[in-house]
């Protein structure tokens, strides 16, 4: 009887246990908007370990990024969408709104060149509709959830970056949603694996698999976490809420945006991309500092939705 009372206490836990939270139903609010789930309530460990930066070769510029560790509380659902916001859906955006995007950094080896003539539309490589929109900076994403919530009257935002770190890590404290290894990362995400490293002969990208893609993916062309939320490791880089900050000293207990002004010259992007500059940075942990008024073609963002 203890034995049969043991085992159900188990399966109760193992089927209630945020990694097995896989989310069956998701919704729209409209045809032209990005598909959205909702991920539970709960509380995680937010930064790096020092063995996952030893293992990762983190540059030390970086480590202080991700420390100290800290518990955060989700207080409340949100809704999240399940991809980075597509090429096609900011277009409805455009079209609407008329906005001046244009110019885009685009990638040259391990450096950026800056082209005028580039933007969102053609980021310097073919594109389809249903890959991530690229060439984005942080006030065109905000431009955008400001769209989307007057013409669906929802009150659509930007992720924080507490609530990106824990949609990424779907209830894991690994490195990254599916383990800490790197040769099965081209089942889950849009690396920089052989395949972009054969078409542009740039060998820095450190993960030996083929994924199949030399820029951006389609979106859910990979397998998702647990959440049920495709690419939050690789593809393309995400803009957050919040303001840049040198560490973790200070930040909020839960998932509120960190903000230190109106104006902060940086924001944080998370999740990495295709790009193998930074591949270093393809973890949940991993923190990028990028100016507020940058647009590269491998960055990107998703929305979320207080519910």
């Amino acid at each position: 009887m203890r034995n049969a009372i043991t085992l159900l206490m188990v399966l109760c836990f193992w089927l209630w246990s945020p990694v097995n939270l896989r989310a069956q139903v998701t919704f729209m609010d409209c045809s032209m908007c990005p598909e959205m789930v909702i991920v539970p309530a709960g509380r995680f460990s937010m930064g790096a370990t020092k063995d996952e930066n030893v293992r990762e070769q983190s540059p030390e510029r970086y480590i202080a990024w991700e420390n100290p560790i800290r518990s955060v509380a989700v207080p409340q659902p949100f809704a999240v969408s399940v991809a980075e916001v597509t090429k096609e859906q900011f277009s409805f955006f455009v079209k609407e709104v008329h906005p001046a995007i244009e110019g885009c950094d685009i990638a040259r080896g391990n450096e950026w060149d800056h082209r005028v003539d580039k933007s969102w539309r053609d980021p310097g490589f073919t594109q389809y509709t249903n890959e991530p929109v690229v060439c984005i900076n942080w006030n065109d994403a905000k431009a955008y959830v400001r769209w989307l919530a007057a013409a669906t009257g929802k009150p659509y935002r930007l992720l924080t970056e507490a609530e990106w770190e824990y949609v990424a890590r779907a209830g894991t404290q690994t490195a990254r949603f599916w383990g800490d290894d790197r040769e099965s990362a081209c089942r889950y995400a849009n690396v920089p694996d052989e395949s972009h490293q054969r078409a542009t002969q740039n060998g820095q990208g450190t993960f030996g698999c083929n994924d199949s893609y030399v820029y951006t993916a389609p979106a859910k062309s990979f397998q998702p976490n647990a959440f049920g939320v495709y690419d939050t490791i690789g593809n393309v880089w995400e803009w957050v809420e919040d303001c840049f900050h040198e560490s973790y000293v200070g930040a909020p207990s839960d998932t509120a945006a960190w903000q230190s002004d109106p104006a902060c010259e940086y924001h944080v992007a998370r999740g990495g991309s295709w790009n193998p500059r930074l591949a270093t940075q393809l973890r949940s942990a991993a923190r990028g500092r990028v100016t507020t008024a940058l647009r590269n073609s491998n960055l990107g963002f998703r929305v979320a939705m207080t519910r």
